[in-house]
Order: structure tokens, then C-alpha cells, then sequence
């Protein structure tokens, strides 16, 4: 529809050009201008909402617990998130494992957490003499 009009308005501007109209010609490139810059701002919108509707997904999905977000879906439970990207910016960044398996790190913020996976019990657990000041 908008290349339509955008294509109207020039054949509309060549002919008014010819005809010695410059000033209807300057009208007319000044409504291109317009619509392009709406256009453009229309795209902007359209983008901006696509990632805000991804944000509030996300948000939806995500619980905080064990010093991190998870990401729940059905029963499974992905993660952990950093809670400070999080937070801060909307961006759910993966905590990775430092070499003591008992802390996570995000590789963005160096936000630390602490969190012990065990495997044999199912579940994880928070140490609770946690120094997040301590060397890792």
C-alpha cells in the first residue's frame, strides 16, 4: 500500500515538474518525505513491539529462585539466568560454571551466584555461608 502511494506521489511530482509547477512539485516531495519518515517510524514501532511482546514471553516464563532466574516451561526448568542482566536490561544471559562447580558466573556482568548441582539427589542447593567477596 505505502509503495503505492509513495509511487503515485512521484509520477505526480514528474508531471508537475514538466508542467513548470515547481511549487506543487515541492509539495509533493516534501509529502514523500513524510511518508518515508513515517514509514520509517512505523518499522521502529513494529520492532520495538516485537521485543517488548518477546520481554513480556519471557517474563512471563521466568522464576527467581537459587539466587538466579529459570526459565520454566511444562515441566522443565532451563537456566540459571543472570538476575543483574536481568534486572537491569530485559536480556536473559546464561550463567555459565566456574571452575569450583558450586558458582556460576555470567559471562556479561561477572555477576557470580552460587548454586550446586546435584545430579544423584535431583536438585540443586544454595550454601548458605555464601562470601560473594571470596576468590572464585
Amino acid at each position: 500500500m505505502g509503495i503505492g502511494i509513495y509511487d503515485g506521489l512521484k509520477d505526480a511530482a514528474f508531471i508537475l515538474k514538466e508542467s513548470g509547477k515547481i511549487e506543487q512539485y515541492r509539495e509533493i516531495l516534501e509529502a514523500q518525505e513524510k511518508m518515508l519518515e513515517m514509514q520509517k517510524r512505523i518499522a521502529e514501532l513494529e520492532n520495538e513491539n516485537k521485543d517488548l511482546m518477546g520481554k513480556l514471553e519471557t517474563k512471563g516464563k521466568l522464576i527467581y529462585d537459587k539466587n538466579a532466574y529459570w526459565e520454566i516451561s511444562g515441566d522443565k526448568r532451563d537456566g540459571p539466568f543472570c538476575s543483574c542482566c536481568w534486572d537491569d536490561s530485559k536480556k536473559i544471559i546464561r550463567m555459565q560454571p566456574c571452575p569450583n562447580p558450586a558458582y556460576y558466573s555470567c559471562p556479561k556482568c561477572k555477576n557470580k551466584s552460587i548454586l550446586v548441582y546435584s545430579e544423584k539427589e535431583g536438585g540443586s542447593v544454595i550454601i548458605e555461608d555464601f562470601n560473594r567477596f571470596s576468590a572464585i
